[in-house]
């Protein structure tokens, strides 16, 4: 189940990477154009696998694009994600 984060929790899940982002937006792939795009108007979640999901749109066409940006490669941003997700389970718990 992918929950929703902020973009405050990209940055510290991503950490010194967070710089590049704009390479990943400007490099997201849109099925409708067939080719790289850049993604606008994005909504960031964590999936299953504590990887960051951008839920957004293609600059060009308008159409539904997905970026998704793997934590696991380095293991210190998959701790970061993997808190972040229990922290937010935990909020959602006590908010009940």
């Amino acid at each position: 189940m992918d929950i929703a984060i902020e973009e405050y929790d990209v940055e510290l899940i991503m950490a010194d990477q967070y710089k590049n982002l704009y390479i990943l937006l400007e490099n997201s792939y849109c099925s409708t154009c067939r080719g790289a795009s850049t993604i606008v108007d994005y909504k960031p979640f964590l999936n299953n696998l504590n990887d960051i999901i951008l839920k957004g749109f293609c600059a060009e066409c308008g159409g539904k694009v997905n970026r998704y940006i793997e934590t696991g490669e380095r293991r210190q941003n998959a701790e970061v994600a993997k808190h972040i997700r229990n922290v937010l389970a935990l909020f959602k718990k006590r908010k009940k």
